[in-house]
């Protein structure tokens, strides 16, 4: 079945004298390749000339506890009163925040050395990643590279993983960056962080599915290019057709693979995705913290690496706000984030792991909302 996109963006698009179709079908569309892919790519190379910008920044929001500091917002989950539980890069590192912006519970002290991975299993437990330091850090040896249960009062039910130890197993993790509920329940995680410190596998990007209880089912995809292949898959999240969005961050790519997690397209107009959500309505929002700034990343990237090279040279960062048809709808510049999440009120939480000292938001946390 055809789906029709906005008439504002198709307005936007001939004004530019920009011409083209977005098609939806029962697969993820456009495909990653052909000449529609081409001119959407285009489109998102020069996003503040051919894309609205309908949202606003929230200034100081939200308030920390007293004696509390910001840390990199890595993970993010909105519930359905306009709150959300926040997972960031300092102590305690588990948050819940209300609509007023205040915290209202903290817990995870001393648990996780680099937060990175967080979602809500169907019993409304919190599982938190740890992908490890990304560089040498002899202060932590022994520590990461682990999934952490809680329940949201804050008892730790369980971790995953050997502290300390970074490889691809049924017991262990390279270095975990993301999870997701699949639609039997069961989860599923992105292991595979880029940098990582030398002692780590080098290899081995994947996605691991774990039941709830924790036990290891089964492991897919291998470190690459290809389809089906991952190279520091970042974000995950599903749409209401069972789809899973993965962002493939160091292959400047979303892919998108069944319900049995096999593939179906990779999209690459949606930059360099570092954070994914995706909406009930089918919105699709994706964050790039990383299009042309020069990281070192692993030797198989597009750009090549170990060194610090520019990474996805010809996009800028910020949010890209589009559809599961892979339609481009619009763009939220003058931001980087890496943590993703939007509500079904239509607001966006973007968390930042740099430049936090700079936002207008107060700190490492932003809350866009509809003008």
């Amino acid at each position: 079945m055809m789906q029709k996109v906005t008439n504002k963006l198709i307005a936007s698009l001939v004004t530019l004298g920009v011409a083209f179709v977005f098609m939806a079908s029962a697969t993820a569309q456009p495909s990653g390749g052909g000449a529609e892919t081409e001119k959407l790519i285009q489109l998102s190379r020069r996003p503040t000339s051919t894309m609205d910008n309908p949202y606003e920044l929230t200034e100081d929001w939200p308030t920390l506890l007293p004696g509390q500091e910001w840390g990199a917002a890595i993970g993010l989950i909105p519930d359905d009163t306009g709150g959300l539980w926040m997972l960031f890069r300092s102590e305690p590192p588990i948050n819940y925040i209300n609509a007023d912006g205040q915290i209202t519970k903290s817990f995870g002290d001393g648990m996780i050395v680099q937060a990175h991975g967080f979602c809500m299993d169907n019993d409304g437990n919190l599982w938190a990643g740890d992908s490890g330091p990304f560089g040498d850090d002899a202060s932590t040896a022994g520590r990461g590279f682990q999934i952490h249960k809680f329940n949201q009062d804050g008892d730790h039910l369980f971790s995953l993983g050997q502290a300390g130890v970074s490889r691809a197993g049924q017991d262990t993790f390279i270095g975990p960056t993301a999870c997701a509920v699949m639609p039997d329940g069961n989860i599923v995680i992105a292991d595979g962080h880029w940098p990582r410190p030398s002692n780590a596998q080098q290899d081995g990007d994947r996605l691991v599915v774990v039941t709830p209880e924790g036990e290891f089912i089964r492991a897919v995809g291998k470190m690459g290019a290809g389809p089906g292949e991952f190279m520091g898959p970042h974000s995950l999240a599903y749409d209401a057709q069972n789809r899973l969005y993965v962002a493939d961050r160091s292959n400047n790519r979303v892919q998108i693979l069944d319900e049995n997690l096999n593939f179906l397209d990779d999209w690459r107009h949606f930059g360099r995705p570092s954070g994914i959500t995706v909406l009930d309505d089918g919105t699709l929002v994706v964050a790039d913290s990383e299009s042309g700034a020069r990281l070192p990343g692993p030797v198989m990237a597009p750009e090549g690496g170990p060194g610090a090279m520019a990474r996805n040279p010809g996009f800028q960062v910020g949010i890209r706000v589009g559809r599961t048809n892979g339609s481009l709808q619009y763009y939220v510049p003058s931001t980087r984030p890496e943590g993703m999440a939007a509500d079904n009120r239509g607001n966006i939480f973007a968390g930042l792991t740099g430049g936090c000292d700079v936002s207008p938001s107060g700190g490492c946390l932003q809350k866009w909302v509809r003008k």
